[in-house]
Order: C-alpha cells, then sequence, then structure tokens
C-alpha cells in the first residue's frame, strides 16, 4: 500500500512519535480549510473566519489547532454548539474545548479571529516601496515556512497534514489579490472592496498557502497546459521577461526529467520589493514568492552574477514544486529532501541548459566547500535531523540541509549512474505523489532502479555529521598499472570534531581524466587499490563525491607539476582541498600556497574566482595583526595580472566566467588595497548608470569600503532619495560595509531610525558585522529589544550571535556563550554553539597560521 493512503495516524506512526514536544494531538485530522481573511494594511490588522472541515478517531472534548499571535473570538462546532477557547502563546496553540465529547466521524469548526501584519517577512506582512512617481505603496505577502500560517489562521500547521485550501480575500478597491490558484470569483465586499474567491488547492501542506495582494501588474505566457505568469509592482513587469523564459525551458525539463507533469493550471513568480533576513525566495505551490533582486533583470542593475542568480533560483523554487510540494516530507526532520533535492536539480538542470555557465562545477568551488567548512566541525548534525520547536525547525535551514544535501545527491547520481538515478525519481514521484514521506523511501526507490540497496551508503552521509578524509598512501606503478591505499578518518577543524567515524565513501581514481576506477572504501582499514596508467592519480576524479583528499607531499608535487593538465572540476578539488587541509591541519598551509602560486594567469576564471576567495578569507583572518599589511602586497601580486588579463570593460563574446571574475575581483582587490583599483573604482562608480551595473557595482564597494565621513555622509543621502527597491538595499548594505570604525558605528545607529525600510535594517548591521564583527555584535547586545522588533520570527534566537561569528577573539565568544545564557532558550542555542565554535576555530587557526603567511608574504 502507498505511504500516502495510509491513516494519517498510521503514517505518523510508521515516521516519529506525534505525541513529542511540538507536535500536535493525534486522533484529530483536517480534511479540507475554507479561509476568508480581510486585511487592514494601513493598520497592519486584519480579520478572518474559517471552517474547517475534519476527522475525529475517537469521542473528545478537545480539539487542538495551531496559532501564533492571533485572537480568536468564537468558535462552533458543526455550526451550532459553542466552544471555550483556550490559546496557549508558548506552545502557539490554541485549544477548543466542548462541553460534550465530539462523535467519531466528520465535523466542521468555524471559528472567527483576528491577527497582525507584520513589518518583516513572517506570516500575513507589508512591503512598503516607491512607485516609479516616488509616491508610497504597500504590497502585502505571506511567508508561512516553516511553521508560520498559525499566525494567519488557526491551522494543524505540520507538513503531514495535507489538505485542500479554498481561500477567499477582501482588496481595496483598485487593487489586485493572487494566490496559488486562479480566481475563480470577484464580488463586492465590504467598504468598497473586492472579494477574491481563488479555486481550491489540491492537498497540500500548511506552509505552502499563499496570498497577496497590491497594485501590480501581471504577465504571462503559455507552457503547455501550464500559464505561467510574473506579478510585480506597477510599471517593472517587462523586468521579468527573462524569468519567464527561463520558466518556460524550466518547466519542459521538469516535466520531462519527474516524469509527472507539473499538475497545477498555473504558475505564478511573484517579485516582492522588499529583504528578509531569512530567505529569497518561497516555493508556494504555483505561487512561488521571490525578493525582487532575485526575479526581475533591472537594466542599470545587472550583472552576470545576477543573471545566473535568478535562472537558478527560479529552477530551485521550481523543483519544489515536485520535490517538496508535490511529495512532502513527513516532518521537519527530513527538511533535506526538500531543500538539498531542489539545490542539486537547479545546479543540474542550469549545466543542461546552459552549459556555458559550468553550473555543476560552481558548486564545486563554493557550495561543496562551504558545506564541508559547516560539517567539519564540532556544531556540525546529521543531515536527517530532529527538530521538535519552531526555533530548530528555522535552524534548520542550513549549509548542511542545502549544501550538503545537494553534494551526496549528486555523489549518489554519480555512484549508481544519471539514468538509473533518474528511474528511481520517477518512481517516487509516482508512487507519493500528493503524499507525506521519510528519507528512507527515496532510497528504496533509487534501490529498486539500480537493483541495489543505496540505503547502507546513503545512510552513513545523512545519519551522521562530518566529512570524510581519504589519505592516499604512496603510489607505485609496475607493468602500466597504478597501485596505491586508501585509508579513511574524519576530516575536522577544530579537536572535537575529529572523533572516529566512518562512511562508505564511492572512489573514483583516475591518471588520465577518462578511464574511472571505482573502490569503496568503507571501515578503517586501508585498501589496496589498482589504476591503469603510470600518470599521477586524481582521487575523487571528477570530484562527484563527498570527502577530502590527502596526498604524500611527493603524489601532490606530481599533480602540481601536471596541474594544467586537470579537468577544472579537478583543479578546483585540489585548490579546495589544499586550502581545507591546511585549516585543518592536516597539511601545512606551504603547500596550498605553493600549489597557487603556479597557476598561470590565464587559467580557468572560475578557478581564480576560487583562489580570489580564498585569499579574501585569509586576509579576513589577519584582520588587525602585524602579517595583514604584507599579506595584502602579495595577495595582490598574485591576483593582479589575472585581473590585467581581464580588464575593466567587458569584451564581446567573452565566457560568462570572466564577467564573474571581474565581478569577484574588482571588490577583492580593493579591498586588499589595490591603489590601481581604489581609484579606477571612485572614477567609475562618480559615474552614475552611464556606466553598466557590473562594473559600477563593485566599484561603489570598494568607494562604500573606503570611504572618509564626506564620502560616507553623500552615499547615505544617495541611499535615503533612492527608490527603486534593490538600488535601495544595495546602497544600505554598502554603507553598513565600512572599513572606519567610526563610520561603522555611525552606520549601526543608523539601522535604529526610520531612514531606512524595517526589512532592510538588519542587513545594515549584518554588514557592519562582516568588517567589525566583536563591534557589531556587543552593539546588539547593548540594543537588544530595539533590534528584536527588526528580526523574523525565525531569526530571533540567530541574528544577534550571528554578527560575532567573523571574529578571532576568544573574548568574543565567552561574551555570546554569556549572552545565549542569559537571551536565548536551551533548546534554541544551536546557533550560539556554531558562532562560538567558529570563532574559536578562528583564534586558533589565525595562531597557527599567521607565522607561514607573513613568511609567504616575504617571500
Amino acid at each position: 500500500m502507498k505511504l500516502a493512503a495510509l491513516p494519517f495516524a498510521t503514517l505518523l506512526l510508521a515516521t516519529t512519535a506525534h505525541a513529542a514536544a511540538g507536535r500536535l494531538p493525534v486522533g484529530v485530522t483536517p480534511v479540507a480549510y475554507d479561509i476568508r481573511v480581510d486585511p487592514d494594511a494601513a493598520k497592519l490588522t486584519f480579520t478572518g473566519t474559517e471552517t474547517v472541515t475534519f476527522d475525529v478517531a475517537a469521542p473528545t472534548r478537545t480539539i487542538t489547532l495551531n496559532a501564533a499571535d492571533l485572537t480568536v473570538s468564537s468558535a462552533r462546532l458543526n455550526g451550532r454548539t459553542a466552544a471555550t477557547i483556550t490559546l496557549d502563546a508558548a506552545a502557539q496553540t490554541v485549544t477548543f474545548t466542548l462541553p460534550t465529547a465530539v462523535a467519531r466521524g466528520r465535523h466542521t469548526l468555524d471559528i472567527a479571529f483576528a491577527g497582525k501584519i507584520n513589518q518583516s517577512a513572517s506570516g500575513l506582512f507589508a512591503i512598503d516601496y516607491n512607485n516609479l512617481d516616488g509616491s508610497k505603496a504597500r504590497m502585502l505577502a505571506t511567508q508561512f515556512e516553516a511553521p508560520d500560517a498559525r499566525r494567519f489562521a488557526p491551522m494543524w500547521d505540520e507538513p503531514g497534514f495535507k489538505t485542500p485550501f479554498t481561500l477567499t480575500a477582501a482588496a481595496p478597491a483598485g487593487q489586485t489579490a493572487f494566490s496559488n490558484m486562479p480566481v475563480t470569483r470577484k464580488a463586492p465586499g465590504p467598504n468598497g472592496k473586492t472579494l477574491f474567491t481563488f479555486a481550491p488547492t489540491p492537498k497540500m501542506s500548511t506552509y505552502l498557502l499563499f496570498l497577496g495582494m497590491g497594485d501590480v501588474e501581471r504577465k504571462t505566457l503559455q507552457a503547455g497546459a501550464t500559464e505561467i505568469g510574473v506579478i510585480t509592482r506597477r510599471g517593472v513587469v517587462d523586468q521579468g521577461d527573462y524569468a519567464l523564459a527561463s520558466a518556460k525551458r524550466i518547466l519542459a525539463a521538469y516535466n520531462d526529467y519527474f516524469g509527472v507533469p507539473y499538475p497545477l493550471p498555473k504558475l505564478d513568480m511573484i517579485a516582492g520589493p522588499g529583504s528578509s533576513q531569512f530567505f529569497g525566495a518561497m516555493e508556494n505551490w504555483g505561487a512561488i514568492f521571490y525578493f525582487e533582486r532575485i526575479l526581475l533583470v533591472d537594466p542599470k542593475l545587472q550583472t552576470e552574477d545576477q543573471k545566473q542568480d535568478i535562472f537558478n533560483v527560479v529552477a530551485h523554487e521550481m523543483a519544489h514544486q515536485w520535490f517538496g510540494n508535490l511529495v512532502t516530507m513527513a516532518w521537519w526532520d527530513d527538511l533535506w529532501l526538500n531543500e538539498g533535492f531542489a539545490s542539486w536539480m537547479a545546479s543540474k538542470i542550469s549545466d543542461d541548459l546552459n552549459p556555458d555557465w559550468g553550473a555543476t562545477s560552481q558548486t564545486l568551488a563554493f557550495a561543496r566547500q562551504g558545506a564541508m567548512s559547516r560539517d567539519a566541525r564540532a556544531s556540525t548534525h546529521p543531515i536527517v535531523q530532529h527538530v521538535e520547536t519552531p526555533d530548530q525547525i528555522a535552524q534548520a535551514f542550513d549549509d548542511i540541509t542545502y549544501r550538503k544535501g545537494e553534494a551526496v545527491i549528486r555523489m549518489l547520481e554519480g555512484a549508481v549512474g544519471p539514468d538509473v538515478f533518474r528511474t528511481g525519481v520517477r518512481r517516487y514521484m509516482a508512487k507519493y505523489k500528493y503524499g507525506n514521506t521519510v528519507t528512507d523511501q527515496l532510497w528504496t526507490e533509487v534501490g529498486a532502479a539500480a537493483g541495489k540497496p543505496v540505503k547502507p551508503l546513503m545512510d552513513s552521509f545523512t545519519l551522521q555529521g562530518g566529512v570524510p578524509l581519504i589519505r592516499v598512501g604512496p603510489p607505485a606503478c609496475a607493468n602500466g598499472t597504478t597501485t596505491l591505499t586508501l585509508a579513511q578518518e574524519r576530516f575536522g577543524l577544530d579537536a572535537t570534531s575529529k572523533a572516529p567515524l566512518t562512511w562508505i565513501v564511492p572512489v573514483r581514481l583516475s591518471t588520465d581524466g577518462k578511464t574511472m576506477k571505482r573502490v569503496d572504501v568503507s571501515g578503517s582499514a586501508p585498501v589496496a587499490a589498482n589504476v591503469p596508467g603510470c600518470a599521477p592519480v586524481i582521487v575523487n576524479a571528477g570530484q562527484s563525491a563527498y570527502f577530502r583528499t590527502v596526498y604524500t607531499p611527493a603524489h601532490l608535487a606530481a599533480l602540481r607539476a601536471n596541474f594544467a593538465k586537470l579537468s577544472l572540476d579537478d583543479q578546483l578539488g585540489l585548490v579546495g582541498d589544499a586550502y581545507g587541509l591546511a585549516n585543518s591541519n592536516d597539511q601545512p598551509i606551504e603547500r596550498y600556497l605553493e600549489l597557487i602560486g603556479g597557476i598561470a594567469p590565464d587559467a580557468a576564471p572560475l578557478l581564480w574566482s576560487l583562489v580570489a576567495a580564498q585569499l579574501d578569507g585569509l586576509d579576513g583572518l589577519l584582520d588587525d595583526t602585524p602579517q595583514q599589511a604584507g599579506f595584502r602586497v602579495k595577495a595582490r601580486a598574485l591576483l593582479r595580472p589575472v585581473f590585467d588579463r581581464v580588464g575593466w570593460v567587458a569584451r564581446d563574446g567573452e565566457l560568462p566566467a570572466v564577467k564573474q571574475l571581474r565581478g569577484s575581483l574588482i571588490p577583492t582587490l580593493g579591498t586588499l588595497g589595490d591603489p590601481g583599483i581604489v581609484g579606477e573604482a571612485a572614477r567609475y562608480a562618480g559615474q552614475g548608470e552611464a556606466v553598466a551595473g557590473a562594473i559600477r557595482l563593485p566599484a561603489a564597494r570598494i568607494v562604500a569600503y573606503n570611504a572618509d565621513a564626506e564620502t560616507w555622509e553623500r552615499l547615505r543621502v544617495a541611499a535615503a532619495a533612492e527608490t527603486g527597491p534593490v538600488a535601495k538595499q544595495i546602497q544600505y548594505v554598502n554603507l553598513g560595509s565600512v572599513r572606519d570604525v567610526a563610520l561603522a558605528q555611525r552606520a549601526l545607529d543608523l539601522a535604529l531610525t526610520d531612514a531606512a525600510p524595517v526589512p532592510l535594517r538588519p542587513g545594515i548591521i549584518r554588514a557592519v558585522a562582516g568588517q567589525h564583527p566583536a563591534m557589531a555584535f556587543d552593539w546588539a547586545v547593548a540594543h537588544e529589544a530595539q533590534i528584536q522588533t527588526l528580526l523574523e520570527s525565525t531569526t530571533r534566537n540567530s541574528f544577534i550571535v550571528g554578527l560575532a561569528q567573523g571574529s578571532g577573539d576568544v573574548a568574543v565568544a565567552q561574551r555570546v556563550k554569556a549572552y545565549a545564557a542569559r537571551a536565548i532558550p536551551e533548546g534554541s542555542r544551536k546557533p550560539a554553539d556554531t558562532a562560538v565554535g567558529v570563532i574559536e576555530y578562528r583564534a586558533a587557526l589565525r595562531a597557527r597560521q599567521a607565522a607561514a603567511l607573513a613568511k609567504w608574504a616575504g617571500s
């Protein structure tokens, strides 16, 4: 029997105990919601009514739903019997108690309630912006993931409770309401408003419900049976053309890949002129919400990175329409089934449809390296992790869930083959559509397609945290075959992350980049491997598997001599591993420095983008040390010849990776103090919109970073006058990214005024933390009450501690611990623990590497 067809109580028993903390009681199951809301955008309040149909498994006098920040004025069972209402703010529930027990069977509950419209992206929220003529406007939208649908209406707000929703909303005259499904009826409403009623949704989880309204425009195109639309504030709808065209290409590819066509009649992409501390886009079924910067293409602000980001984010959110929306995790423990898969799918489809971007190579260079850095610390966690409270659910949206999840899915596809993996995914989609699953059910279907179990391999990567390290023994070649040994241990960046673990590691070996030998390394005993050929052996050839590799010095020297002949992915893997191994003290940093010192200026642009990011990281590590000045001179000498080849101005026909490299080298060299870059940046930024955004935006970052008081004030005035929401966000972030301490303090003070819209203010504070982490953290602690009013519910226990994470001072780590003990509930301290671990690691790393970096700078 399909799991999706099981009774709900049975489904819960098959996955996790439903009576656990943070979960609703069993026995009462929603069948359908009919919700009507009437927002008052000016007063930031709304009223609502709902009729929820539900099934009762056994007689009960109490019915408990989730509710947060709501007042509930009345409730009647089956339209007749009044219920007593009890709200529990801490548990985020409302309980309706009946005078007599509700009989087994189907019933309805009519509820009247009221709530607040937030100014940050949580529940129903307001987005304030300026029209093109400068007049003020307000758009409303909803954000319900993870547990915030309960701020909109009383609901069974858990992903396993899938039901249809019928939604009706009252919009002011001249405004449009939009939701997951098409409008079926418009009728006169109260106070001159219009009532928009939408078609019932398919069975879906509460967090996927969406409502928006405002003075908007909608532009559409047809893609087979699906109408794809983009919805924007008035006057900028044409800036959605690129996203529309991209979505049409992606939809056709996904319909084919998943084997189950997109099931809704329309797919809207909504552009919100604001920002969030927590998310950039949300996969509401049929009504994907994006902030403007990652959906619309403003010609004045366009860069190559933005163009690719739009495509990749659209691809990510559209992948969720299947992986997450059609088939949904039973509980947040398996969030990675949504996010890891969507991240992997976005890279894959970007590679297929835009091969000149090298999307998968970009994930190897940055996303996988970021995942390993997070995963190699004591504060890591398994991909599949147990969560209970709303805070813990929010904290699950991290690099382990997204980036490591993406990396291990890519590893599995490489292990079984792309065609076999796709067959398994199609089986999974067809079997569980409109239902809920756990991770093992995906492994079952992929294993069935492969003809062998994949669960043992994948369990070793998803049920425990940590990064494998494959140590390669000295290679020996005889009779045209190279023999070596492979032994696994754990890669760790701090002492407590090196506790022994083992994985089943699928290792690919190659001497020519074409002939691959597969060896599975499991357990702690060394495994012998034979590889055809006598050229230097690349371990993890193609870089499809999730592990780091450490070679003997002689083996690494041979690979370094042969570096230019390696594939780009293997070059990225070798440089990424050398950097990571230096940070973990498994290999001297001198080997990394020797490796990058031998890379030719005309090497692959993506490779140099990675090196530039690594050097920028080392520069940050040396902040406020005597070694920093010399390091910057050496780093500039390494990067400047690369920039001289790229130049300031794009050439006809240049590769997208060259454009991206230019966009990264300008701010990197400017931060490193290259006088030519700093001077030219001021010249280009001063020309305004006469200069393309791809040059002007990175130049403006450098001008802000180096600003004196007069320049900073000029930039502040410009930010205040800016009416474009994306440009305004960029300019306020730049104000916080200033190097000068006194000006950074002015930026922090600015964040507590009404100068910037509420959603932008946390971004200013974060920008200051990027340059002055201890200062930003201490200031935020001193102004905690004011800052909490700016934050979304999902970030209230992580934002302030996260500001300190860039510090390398153990005294700051102690202050974070003290703050967390005082201000954060014990079960919500994972972000604080992570910040403390990162700070302590950075302090130890600086003490260990500063001398070697100084020696390199003097060479």
